[in-house]
């Protein structure tokens, strides 16, 4: 079903930013991009098209490499993003702020569900995707304090504007982690509900103390122990999961 169109007086601008109010799309592009940046990454229009495709399919994108390709010169002509000569696109400095923004919404979003209405972790990012969009700067401010002002998602990843750092000091990935050390899960993926669901059930979520049992690399599986047993896990998902020494 389309979304319905946005009156004009709330096209203007984005209360509390200065910014240009952006389409949904254009602040899901945004986000996602701001993610990948957050990582270290600066995609092509291929790996774009990939991480798009891990978003809800409610957003509605289309997810075609033609499809992002256009989506991205638009977005170009915006000042919102540069295309390098290496075919890599990055944020320009206007496009980081509404990265920012999106994300400090996403991410509040997340908290709301999770602390305040009691939803699942793993139904917590797709229903922020839903409330996200519409979240206005004095809603951010009274969710900020009634939430108790939190400097992290439920996953783990930083709230632009408490100045955490996008990686803690000293963490690494799970799959680098030294077998029998007990470590501290900083975060953990979010697109995937039923992989998070197993995480949450597995306790292996931020703040909670994991340890390597067992790691097979050439096989690429390890064993990986918590307050609630022992599970398998495999390399490609202990990539995403970020851990400090406890």
């Amino acid at each position: 079903m389309p979304r319905p169109r946005r009156a004009a007086a709330q096209n203007d601008s984005t209360e509390g930013n200065g910014l240009d109010r952006l389409s949904p799309g254009t602040e899901n592009y945004l986000l996602c991009l701001y993610r990948l940046w957050e990582d270290d990454e600066s995609p092509t229009i291929t790996q774009l098209t990939d991480a798009l495709r891990r978003l809800p399919s409610t957003e509605g994108l289309g997810t075609s490499v033609p499809s992002v390709a256009g989506m991205i010169r638009r977005m170009a002509r915006q000042h919102l993003v540069e295309v390098g000569s290496d075919k890599r696109i990055r944020l320009t400095k206007q496009g980081m702020e509404g990265g920012e923004d999106i994300a400090r919404r996403h991410r509040l979003a997340e908290w709301m569900v999770v602390s305040l209405l009691g939803m699942e972790l793993h139904q917590a990012h797709n229903e922020a995707h839903r409330l996200e969009h519409g979240m206005s700067a004095q809603l951010m401010e009274k969710l900020v304090e009634k939430l108790g002002n939190p400097r992290r998602s439920p996953f783990g990843r930083p709230i632009p504007g408490t100045g955490e750092p996008k990686i803690p000091p000293h963490s690494v990935t799970l799959d680098a982690a030294q077998p029998g050390r007990s470590y501290v899960v900083d975060r953990v993926p979010e697109e995937d509900p039923q992989l998070l669901k197993f995480l949450a059930e597995s306790e292996i979520v931020p703040e909670q103390t994991v340890t390597v049992a067992d790691a097979t690399p050439f096989l690429g599986v390890m064993e990986v122990a918590t307050d609630q047993g022992q599970v398998s896990m495999g390399y490609t998902v202990a990539c995403q999961i970020v851990v400090r020494p406890a």
